[in-house]
C-alpha cells in the first residue's frame, strides 16, 4: 500500500522534541526524512537517560523511520552540499535558536533562490520575531510563560508544569500541519512558504476558552485541580477501594443521565443543580455528595454503573495500566524501533490511523551519519565524499565511544 506523502523529501535540522516529532509524523505517511545531524556529537537526544548496547530510546522514540547524515554547516564545503540537496527537496525544517539558520548563510531568501517551492519551517520557544525571539526556550519555560502552568495544579496551590512535554509537542503539531500546507500550495503553484511556528502561540491556541473567557470577564483564572470552571461534576472522585475515577458531566443532558444511572433521582430534582451554570457555581457541594456515594462501592462496581449508563468516565490508569490496556493492544499502539545493532525498543507508535495505510509495527533507527554517503551521493561523488567525511565518521565513533563507555560503567 502506498503511503500520502511518498515522494516528498524533508531535510530535516531539528533536534531534541518539537522539530523531531513534526518529522516524525511526516516521515510515518511516506516521506523521506533526511536527518542533518552535526559531527561529532549529532542529537543530543542520542544520549537519553536509557541506554542499550551503545543506543538509545530516546532518540529512537522521535527519530525511528528517518535517514541520518553529519554536515557541519560552518565548513563552507559541507554548506554546498547542502544547497545541493535543497534543489531535490520539498521542506527544510529547524528548531534551531532564532537566527542561527541565517548565521549559516541558508536563510529562506537563500532556499528559494535555489528551489522555489521548498517550504521552510522553523520551531521556536517564541517565534522568529519580536522582544522575547532570542530568548532561549525548552518545554517547561514556555508552559510557564503560556500561561498554562497558571491554571494547572490543586486548587489554592501552586501552579505545576504539565507531566507532558505538551508546549514542545503543540508546536511540533502545529509546524507539521503549517509545512503539508505549504508543500500542499507549492503542489498547485510551484511556489513555497516560510513557516514560523511558537511555542508560546501553540499553547495558547490550546487553551482558546479559558483565554476567550479572561478576555471578555478580565477575571484571571486560577488553578482548580480535577475540577472545571464550567460545569460539574467534573473531576477524580474516590471509591471504597480507594482508585479513583474521572467523572466529566459536561452538559445538563450528561447530568441527566449521570444521575439516573447512580439512581440519584434527588440530585436532578434539586433546583439548585438544574443547569451547568448552577452547578459549576455549586461545585464543591456536588463533589461532596458524588465522593460521599461513591465511597459505597468500588472502582469496577461504579465503572460498571457508568458504563451501562453511557456515562463519560475514565479510570486514572499509570504507565503500566496503559501499556497493558486492552485498546492500546487492539489500536496496535505501541511499536518496535530498531538500530543497526539489534538493539529494539517499544515506542508510542503514530495516532493517526488512515485508511489502506498499512500499520507499520517495526522501525529501523538510523545511527548517526548510517546514510551520509548514500544521500549526499546524490550530489557528489564518492571519492570525494570519502575524502570529505571519513575522518568525520572516525571522529563520530570515538566521540560516542567516549560517551556511552560512562553509561557502562
Amino acid at each position: 500500500m502506498s503511503k500520502p506523502l511518498e515522494g516528498f523529501r524533508i531535510l530535516d535540522f531539528s533536534q531534541f522534541m518539537s522539530g523531531p516529532m513534526c518529522t516524525l509524523l511526516l516521515s510515518d505517511f511516506g516521506a523521506e526524512v533526511i536527518k542533518i545531524e552535526n559531527p561529532p556529537i549529532g542529537d543530543n537526544t542520542r544520549y537519553g537517560n536509557i541506554i542499550d548496547g551503545d543506543v538509545s530510546s530516546h532518540f529512537a522514540t522521535r527519530n525511528r523511520g528517518k535517514k541520518s547524515i553529519v554536515l557541519n554547516m560552518k565548513d563552507e564545503k559541507h554548506k554546498q552540499l547542502f544547497l545541493e540537496l535543497v534543489k531535490t527537496a520539498d521542506a527544510v525544517i529547524e528548531n534551531y535558536k532564532p537566527g542561527t539558520m541565517k548565521k549559516f548563510g541558508i536563510d529562506y531568501d537563500v532556499l528559494k533562490a535555489i528551489n522555489p517551492k521548498i517550504v521552510f519551517t522553523s520551531i521556536s520557544g517564541y517565534g522568529q520575531d519580536g522582544p522575547y525571539a532570542n530568548h532561549a526556550a525548552f518545554d517547561q519555560t514556555v508552559q510557564a510563560e503560556s500561561g498554562i502552568m497558571s491554571i494547572t495544579g490543586p486548587e489554592g496551590g501552586e501552579p505545576v508544569k504539565s507531566g507532558g512535554s505538551i508546549a514542545d509537542y503543540s508546536g511540533g503539531l502545529m509546524a507539521c500541519i503549517g509545512t503539508l500546507m505549504g508543500m500542499l500550495e507549492a503542489q498547485k503553484t510551484g511556489h513555497g512558504r516560510r513557516i514560523d511556528v511558537s511555542m508560546m502561540d501553540s499553547l495558547i491556541f490550546c487553551m482558546e476558552n479559558q483565554f476567550s473567557s479572561y478576555l471578555k470577564t478580565g477575571k484571571v483564572p486560577k488553578p482548580m485541580g480535577n475540577s472545571y470552571a464550567s460545569s460539574a461534576p467534573i473531576g477524580a472522585y474516590k471509591c471504597k477501594d480507594g482508585k479513583s475515577l474521572m467523572i466529566t458531566v459536561g452538559t445538563d443532558a450528561q447530568w441527566k443521565t449521570f444521575c439516573e444511572a447512580l439512581n440519584q433521582p434527588e440530585w436532578y430534582a434539586n433546583e439548585n443543580w438544574a443547569t451547568m451554570t448552577q452547578r459549576a457555581a455549586d461545585y464543591k457541594a456536588i463533589d461532596a455528595a458524588v465522593n460521599g456515594l461513591f465511597a459505597n462501592y468500588s472502582s469496577d462496581e461504579v465503572a460498571d454503573m457508568l458504563f451501562k449508563g453511557k456515562c463519560v468516565y475514565g479510570r486514572i490508569n499509570n504507565f503500566e495500566d496503559v501499556a497493558n490496556h486492552p485498546q492500546v493492544a487492539y489500536r496496535k499502539t505501541i511499536v518496535n524501533a530498531t538500530y543497526s545493532n539489534g538493539v529494539s525498543f517499544k515506542v508510542p507508535g503514530n495516532p493517526i490511523w488512515m485508511s489502506d495505510v498499512e500499520r507499520e509495527l517495526d522501525y529501523k533507527t538510523a545511527d548517526l551519519g548510517q546514510d551520509t554517503f548514500e544521500v549526499l551521493g546524490e550530489v557528489c561523488d564518492q571519492e570525494t565524499l570519502h575524502t570529505m567525511f571519513d575522518p568525520i565518521m572516525d571522529r563520530v565513533a570515538e566521540a560516542q565511544e567516549a560517551i556511552y563507555s560512562k553509561s557502562r560503567k
